[in-house]
């Protein structure tokens, strides 16, 4: 078995594979491209929620801590031993004078 390799046979088959390369390769990295842009998009909106997350679980929190003194204020009568008690504890938790009504509006929102 011999393979004889005739010049006529092997040139068109080169310049034909060099011919779909010219034309594939810039196909190949465009897709590649939008590929990559896209995962970046992705990554970008995962951060983008991941924060939202943290902020939303911090707020929710808080108003767990402050719904029992919430409570305490809203329905205490005022100027009364319940209401001021409630207020301390509601500047206690914030380090310092707070507006309280806006504050219990905030936990029950």
């Amino acid at each position: 078995m011999s393979l004889d390799l005739d010049l006529n046979q092997v040139v068109p088959s080169v310049v034909r594979s060099v011919a779909v390369a010219i034309v594939a390769l810039p196909l190949a990295l465009s897709v590649s491209g939008t590929l990559n842009a896209g995962s970046s998009f992705l990554r970008a909106q995962s951060d983008v929620a991941s924060s939202e997350n943290t902020a939303t679980l911090e707020q929710n929190n808080v108003k767990g801590d402050l719904t029992r003194v919430c409570l305490d204020y809203l329905l205490s009568k005022g100027d009364s031993k319940a209401e001021r008690a409630a207020k301390d504890e509601i500047d206690t938790y914030f380090g310092g004078e707070m507006n309280y009504a806006e504050v219990c509006k905030w936990v029950y929102r």
